[in-house]
């Protein structure tokens, strides 16, 4: 069985949505966006958005629900995609190395077949909301693992119809152009221009202690249940001996000195490094404040 951390990164997109709005800001980036949910939320709400990752499911989950304005699954497709079709061949041994370890035999195939269906819809956004909706399979299958007796058995495809239905609920259109691209931030920042970066930052070593949900989604993606998804981070400005103080101190002034010309700087903290990154961004602004809404959910607001 395999550990699931309960102290995840997590993201309000309505708690930022209200700082956004109490300061005038109508274009928002994220470079290090990871599951894009905070994102659409804003993007509800009228806000142009923008983001980022590493990670290519991380781009797919934002072509569905950044990206995304119109575009959606019809039953018949939904149904391509959560089943296997008549006359086709499924490589439905590809994940057999996570059967008996993480999944059994039927997840394992059932993920084989996901797996091939979903790379072949026919466009950016149905890929992305598939993704997003069989991730929170993926999710329900781990977490049921640690919970055999709470939760009910729900067959694969029902699970999958219902979770891919939930994220198309999403979709939204608010006229403006957003966008998600696949690199490090400094690729993100460069190529769009917005009235505020919100940070998230990766904690120390984060390549090395990420949620298991989130390499095991990547390694689906790619059809490879080996990956080792380290390797994406090692060159990265987080990716090397960041362990120290003076190491994670020169990362993360690296990404705020990236977003310079941004009129706003956001930074998400806790009550363990808010103290630190308030002093590295009134290193940079001055103008700086500091909402604390709960001991796991501070914000660090900079103002050029």
């Amino acid at each position: 069985m395999i550990d699931l951390p309960t102290n995840t990164r997590r993201i309000s997109g309505t708690r930022l949505l209200d700082l956004c709005r109490a300061r005038g800001i109508s274009s928002l980036v994220d470079p290090f966006m990871g599951v894009p949910t905070h994102l659409n939320v804003l993007k509800r709400h009228g806000i142009a958005v923008h983001g980022g990752d590493l990670l290519e499911w991380f781009v797919r989950a934002g072509e569905g629900l950044v990206v995304n304005d119109f575009t959606i699954l019809r039953d018949n497709e939904v149904a391509a995609v959560v089943e296997m079709l008549p006359g086709r061949i499924y490589p439905t041994d590809l994940f057999r190395g996570w059967e008996g370890v993480f999944f059994s035999e039927d997840q394992c195939r059932y993920l084989g077949v996901w797996h091939a269906n979903v790379h072949a819809l026919r466009s950016d956004g149905q890929t992305g909301i598939a993704v997003i909706g069989l991730w929170h399979v993926l999710c329900h299958w781990l977490l049921k693992a640690h919970h055999p007796d709470e939760m009910i058995d729900i067959p694969p495809s029902e699970l999958a119809w219902h979770h891919i239905r939930e994220a198309q609920r999403w979709i939204a259109d608010n006229g403006k152009r957003n966008t998600v691209r696949r690199g490090d931030f400094t690729t993100t920042l460069g190529a769009v221009r917005a009235d505020a970066v919100y940070l998230a930052l990766p904690g120390r070593s984060a390549a090395k202690r990420i949620d298991a949900r989130v390499w095991m989604w990547e390694a689906w993606w790619q059809g490879d249940p080996y990956l080792n998804i380290e390797r994406l981070y090692r060159e990265t400005v987080f990716g090397g001996a960041t362990n120290d103080d003076v190491s994670y101190d020169r990362a993360a002034a690296a990404v705020l000195a990236a977003a310079e010309s941004t009129p706003y700087i956001i930074i998400q903290s806790n009550a363990r490094d808010a103290d630190r990154f308030e002093r590295l961004l009134r290193e940079r602004r001055p103008n700086t404040e500091r909402a604390n809404l709960d001991r796991d959910e501070i914000y660090i607001i900079g103002k050029k």
